[in-house]
């Protein structure tokens, strides 16, 4: 594998921390022989097998965030639950929208799943500088736990997961109840990088065989104090509320039954004064922007199956969901030679319903275990999108609705209904110290496009594309234990991603630029094939892992790319294509010590990652690959656990790998940011949680925030992370 050569500082920083991950594992490895009573409890995921697995029993990385571990780092936004989680990075969509979705090992967008309790969330879509739908997930507060899938994950959730899936898990009424009849968790956060206030509360009732759970969260803030400039001239003002309400109930006959109905909104109000005067916006002296989010999802579940039956567990859930984006932005361009006042106005709506069956069972024949699942999947989008604009003359108060040659309301492309049905089996085969995961799943997606009158009435000539897709996404893996605690693994998976509406039939035509984006009908599924090779080693009071990865990717669909002139017009023809091939590779890894002897209470923990892109079509470097990281814990926990101190050292390499291309682009230095941590509980109930933030004060730019803009861009210095800053929590719980 041909790495590209990185600074030596980071590179020996990953050195450094293999070798200590490495000596952990053979220190403790010793320690172990005289240890051998004492029995390490293995860590159980459900993402990679749509099951309760065994981290042993998976042949891919995979990584967990808990509760308490959200609440200790003081997370209130999707940033702050992936900041330690190296190659994992959240997209940005600029001071004003904000993140849009997280992107896994440098492919992000529609090909990461984002589950909910199991249920895909919606689309992210942008068009131009004022639209933008994107991805989010309910408040901090009410998460119990996230899983990270890395890598391709189509074997088993087909086409959205080419990727690798995020799945989040809100808390049930058990985990609020224990062996009380009420219980409850309530959290008031303030974080001063943004001067937000985050409140969230939860509350329970029920006994042994039902339950009630009643949740909500409100998070308010403003824009994020930069470190690059003494007063911010960009404005935001936001709030979001979360609520959830979710019945559990086991029947007479041990089945389970699961009701819940998620909501979610945000308003946003910004005033982005640092555009002004340059640029596009040279003339305009006023832009402001407000948007408005509602989510609300209806969860219906059903578990049932007992072991020795003809499936030992399963579930059948159904859900139906709707998304609803609106954006309005006030473009004031008293400058120009004709001064006018122009408002722009987005819609963007997508219903989602559908339902999914897994099976489980496990069947023992002597020398070997079978541990089969199977399932079923179907899924039913519609998407509805239109943009608006009105024109007025600030002279004489006059309007129009052509703005820049484009005449408004219209579609950027046809209101569209797509489908997708799939169907898996998969068994896990164990033989002693070797087990062997095979994996299928065929998948079949449909797009159909309306006959939309307000598309056609803008593109009259535009053909609609209509696609039909099925494939086959293969997985096989490979387990060896070498000893009692370390396993070595590889895996090949298969991914595929169907042309999604937006790529396939885009329509966008402003004539004041001269440029036409046009639908492909011709365009190919995306697929991808991956490798994974890795090591894993868990002992009593230490662990270690190690991955290599390499995925190849045919036909990558690269949205709205330049193919040309039209000969009868004259404009520049812009169009989605397909990519012949694309390689990202690398590696990642983790670790920790538990320290024993005097040094019982101290911990060391830490993970990294390192890796490259490349567009074989033009040898350029893939922009969605970021930089190189290294993160290292240090905590010392009190022998009662009623407190805790932690510093958290985060190594960022400059983001080098770059394709320019198309032009120069900023380059975020590399940099090294301390934050430290501080938990004290009051008894039972009441934990008081403070984190110090960028103790050096450090002025530095996450890559994921400036990718794509160039290096005298006026937005920077307001894209800069905040300098130091405090964070505080309390939190009372009874149960």
């Amino acid at each position: 594998m041909q790495f590209v050569q990185k600074k030596a500082k980071l590179s020996l920083t990953l050195a450094a921390a293999v070798a200590m991950f490495t000596h952990a594992s053979l220190s403790n490895a010793a320690e172990g022989q005289d240890s051998q009573d004492e029995e390490s409890i293995d860590e159980i995921v459900v993402v990679a097998n749509k099951s309760a697995r065994s981290i042993r029993e998976i042949a891919a990385n995979v990584t967990v965030m808990t509760r308490s571990e959200i609440s200790d780092n003081l997370a209130t936004t999707v940033a702050d639950v992936f900041r330690y989680s190296p190659g994992i990075d959240y997209e940005a969509a600029g001071s004003r929208f904000g993140s849009e979705g997280i992107t896994i090992r440098g492919v992000g967008g529609n090909r990461v799943a984002l589950l909910v309790d199991g249920v895909p969330l919606s689309d992210q879509f942008d068009v131009g500088s004022f639209s933008n739908a994107t991805r989010d997930f309910i408040n901090a507060g009410l998460i119990q736990r996230v899983e990270v899938l890395h890598g391709p994950a189509s074997a088993l959730y087909g086409s959205s997961a080419i990727g690798g899936v995020v799945a989040v898990s809100t808390p049930n009424p058990a985990d609020l109840l224990r062996n009380n009849s009420t219980g409850g968790d309530v959290t008031a956060t303030w974080r001063g990088a943004d001067e937000s206030s985050h409140a969230a509360g939860m509350f329970a009732v029920g006994n042994s065989s039902m339950g009630l759970m009643l949740g909500a969260s409100l998070r308010s803030g403003q824009e994020l104090d930069s470190a690059a400039v003494d007063e911010s001239v960009d404005f935001r003002d936001y709030d979001r509320r979360s609520a959830i309400v979710k019945f559990v109930a086991d029947d007479r006959f041990g089945q389970t039954w699961s009701a819940s109905l998620i909501h979610q909104d945000s308003e946003v109000t910004s005033d982005l004064n640092s555009m002004l005067g340059t640029g596009r916006f040279r003339s305009t002296t006023a832009l402001e922007g407000q948007d408005e989010y509602t989510l609300d999802l209806l969860n219906l579940s059903y578990q049932f199956g007992s072991p020795g039956e003809w499936v030992d567990s399963g579930i059948l859930r159904g859900y139906y969901e709707t998304a609803e984006i609106r954006q309005s932005t006030l473009d004031e361009r008293g400058l120009a030679s004709a001064p006018v006042s122009i408002d722009r106005f987005f819609s963007f709506d997508q219903e989602i319903h559908g339902f999914e069956l897994n099976l489980q069972k496990h069947l023992d024949g002597g020398r070997f275990e079978h541990k089969l699942g199977a399932g079923l999947e179907y899924r039913e989008r519609e998407t509805t999108e239109f943009r608006d604009g009105l024109s007025t003359s600030l002279t004489d108060g006059t309007s129009t609705n052509i703005i820049l040659g484009e005449a408004f309301p219209l579609r950027d492309f046809p209101i569209s209904t797509s489908t997708e049905w799939g169907a898996y089996f998969e068994d896990v085969i164990t033989l002693g110290d070797w087990s062997v995961i095979g994996a299928l799943r065929v998948d079949r997606y449909e797009l159909t496009p309306s006959n939309d009158p307000m598309y056609a009435e803008d593109f009259p000539f535009a053909e609609l594309v209509s696609i039909t897709e099925s494939d086959l996404s293969p997985k096989l893996g490979l387990i060896y234990r070498i000893t009692p605690d370390t396993d070595v693994y590889l895996q090949y998976a298969h991914g595929f991603r169907a042309p999604p509406y937006e790529d396939a039939n885009i329509g966008l035509e402003i004539p004041v630029f001269n440029f036409r984006a046009i639908p492909n009908p011709d365009l190919r599924s995306e697929t991808s094939d991956g490798f994974d090779l890795g090591v894993r080693w868990h002992g009593t009071n230490s662990g270690a892992r190690l991955a290599v990865f390499r995925t190849r990717y045919t036909d990558f669909i690269a949205s709205k790319m330049r193919i040309g002139i039209d000969p009868d017009s004259g404009r520049v023809l812009f169009q989605s294509q397909n990519l012949s091939e694309t390689i990202i590779e690398g590696v990642e890894g983790g670790g920790h010590i538990n320290f024993q002897g005097v040094l019982e209470s101290f911990q060391i923990d830490g993970s990294f990652y390192l890796a490259q892109g490349e567009n074989r079509d033009n040898g350029q470097p893939l922009n969605s690959v970021g930089p190189g990281q290294v993160v290292i814990g240090a905590s010392w926990n009190s022998l009662n656990k009623g407190r805790r101190i932690r510093l958290q050292t985060t190594f960022t390499d400059a983001w080098d790998d770059r394709d320019e291309s198309r032009g120069e682009l900023f380059k975020p230095p590399g940099h090294v940011v301390f934050d430290l941590y501080f938990t004290q509980r009051l008894g039972e109930r009441t934990t008081v949680r403070a984190g110090l933030l960028n103790l050096t004060d450090r002025t530095y730019w996450n890559w994921s925030d400036v990718r794509g803009l160039g290096p005298n861009d006026p937005a920077l210095p307001y894209l800069a992370q905040a300098g130091t800053s405090v964070s505080l929590s309390l939190n009372v719980n009874w149960q």
